[in-house]
């Protein structure tokens, strides 16, 4: 593997970032192999596997604007859960009231499923 030994491992690394940010394309790090590489495309791949795991993930930080956004969603998803959660404890308390009227006055309240008679 002569044609990495033209190349440090720390430029190799580098390189590999740089494609990996979009800062760099492919075809402009092939560019950068020396001529004598039969296959700087693959060469590189190889270095983009190898040095994967070195490049950390990194996120922008958040904006102000940003920031109220995802309070108001927070926000709003708490209240959807809330209300939610009121719905279904009064379709429990009807479900309840049903089957106690269906019980103490001995008469269908709910519709049977199926055709009509």
């Amino acid at each position: 593997m002569e044609e990495q030994k033209a190349i440090s491992k720390a430029e190799r690394r580098w390189l590999v970032r740089e494609i990996e940010a979009g800062r760099m394309s492919m075809e402009d790090a092939e560019k950068l192999i020396p001529s004598n590489s039969r296959n700087p495309r693959r060469l590189i791949n190889s270095w983009r596997e190898q040095f994967a795991s070195d490049i950390p993930l990194t996120l922008p930080v958040m904006t102000g604007k940003e920031k109220q956004k995802l309070d108001a969603a927070v926000k709003r998803m708490k209240e959807l859960e809330k209300q939610l959660e009121d719905a279904q404890m009064k379709n429990i308390a009807l479900e309840t009231m049903i089957d106690i009227a269906e019980e103490k006055l001995r008469i269908s309240i709910r519709k049977k499923s199926g055709p009509k008679q």
